[in-house]
């Protein structure tokens, strides 16, 4: 018992069912009432009619026969009779009782068998003087009342039997349901984060539920393996930086240069940093609230001429496709950095001579931005893997850069609500096509 008492499952269970039995209870109340007052108004229809019938055949000797042609005719007569004279005296019927007043009233009348009884009765004045009573016996009525309450009681005790098992049964569910999920949740604590919450075939709250927190596990699953890869990849990508910093401070004040050379060193220490912060802020989330409507067209127009230069001067030649009024919702920092991080990427990993082609086009959906150039391209095997921070393939490794630059171009576009996808351009080259949702 006091396992059930500290369930919250059977708590709700049983509290649906006392709600249950609270209205059948109070229903059944209320339909008592409403059919004792429909009986108890129809009986006094009858008595009216009946008066009115007997006043209908006539008054003086004739009425007084007629109640007795009436009371003789029935073993059990439906109705009592009684006329009274102006003294109080009955002169007429069978009805055993005192002369009530005027109108409907409770009389109590003597029974032949039963004794004194109660029956409800009216009353009324004829031209003559006289008083005319006409009742009906209390006791049909009280019958059906005892019976209504009899089968309402019955009904009641099988409401609160199954209104009971139905609490058990649906306490028996919620608990069952809800202890997956806490053995799945205490699996997990305990280490095995490879678990994850049942979900059934019926799409019901708990199944939605449990989708939820699968998802939320996955995302958890994939952030602890980012993590961990991005500590290994740091470990491993710091130390030769490093290592050749202190060798450029050991040379401070022996060689010319040295001081120089291990600064530089060190800003690029600071921007190795600056751009892991970047990418964790953005896959972080929250940047929703600073989103704002851009015109891409204009955004990637701007950008493209910015780099014209600095590709002109390595030997690169670049052309771009922009279809005009193209709008999305988001961070234009954010898109103005991916744009560039593109074109970097491009330009870095390229040799002169190569051609780079900027293309931004929509339908009605999403925008789909691309940069593809003619270079020699990247193996089909290491096309995913180039978006991972700190990834570089063996052929760009003695080129400059760190790995984070489509990291960043990748963090950006699920931040937007979007993805990056890389392939092989035509006939030769790389391909990067960042598609994002279209804001009309």
């Amino acid at each position: 018992m006091a396992s059930l008492r500290a369930s919250a499952a059977y708590r709700i269970a049983f509290t649906y069912a006392l709600t249950f039995t609270i209205a059948i209870l109070l229903l059944g109340v209320a339909v008592y009432f409403v059919a004792d007052a429909e009986f108890r108004g129809e009986r006094d229809q009858a008595i009216s009619g009946e008066i009115v019938d007997l006043t209908r055949e006539g008054d003086g000797s004739e009425l007084i026969e007629d109640i007795g042609a009436r009371e003789a005719a029935r073993a059990k007569p439906t109705f009592g009779y009684a006329v009274f004279d102006k003294a109080g005296l009955r002169i007429g019927g069978r009805l055993d009782t005192p002369r009530p007043e005027l109108g409907f009233s409770m009389i109590t009348f003597r029974d032949p068998i039963e004794g004194a009884d109660a029956a409800r009765a009216r009353a009324v004045d004829l031209p003559d003087g006289r008083r005319l009573v006409v009742a009906v016996d209390s006791e049909a009525i009280e019958q059906i009342d005892a019976t209504i309450l009899t089968l309402f009681g019955a009904a009641f005790v099988v409401v609160l039997l199954i209104g009971g098992a139905g609490g058990l049964l649906l306490g028996r569910y919620l608990r069952r349901r809800l202890g997956t999920i806490s053995a799945t949740a205490n699996a997990i604590v305990a280490g095995d984060i490879g678990q994850r919450m049942p979900v059934g075939a019926s799409g019901d709250e708990f199944d939605a539920v449990a989708l939820a927190l699968n998802a939320m596990l996955d995302r958890i699953a994939s952030l602890m393996e980012n993590l961990r890869q991005v500590s290994s990849d740091v470990a491993h990508d710091l130390r030769t930086p490093l290592l050749r910093l202190r060798g450029q401070l050991e040379r401070v004040g022996k060689e010319e240069g040295a001081a120089q050379r291990a600064l530089d060193q060190g800003d690029e220490l600071l921007r190795l940093f600056s751009a892991i912060l970047r990418i964790t802020e953005v896959e972080s989330g929250g940047l929703e609230r600073s989103f704002i409507r851009i015109d891409l067209s204009t955004l990637t127009h701007d950008v493209a001429e910015s780099f014209l230069p600095a590709l002109h001067d390595g030997g690169r030649t670049l052309d771009w496709e922009i279809e005009p009024d193209i709008f999305v919702h988001g961070d234009r920092e954010l898109i103005a950095q991916s744009l560039a991080n593109m074109l970097d990427n491009s330009q870095t990993h390229t040799p002169p001579g190569t051609h780079i082609v900027m293309t931004l086009d929509a339908n009605t959906e999403w925008v789909r931005l691309s940069v593809s150039d003619d270079g020699p391209g990247v193996p089909r095997e290491e096309r995913d893997a180039i978006l991972r921070r700190f990834y570089r393939t063996e052929a760009s490794r003695t080129t400059p850069g760190n790995g984070l630059g489509l990291s960043l171009v990748s963090a950006v576009a699920a931040a937007h609500g979007g993805e990056i996808a890389v392939a092989a351009s035509q006939p030769r080259g790389l391909r990067l096509t960042m598609v994002l949702p279209r804001t009309p």
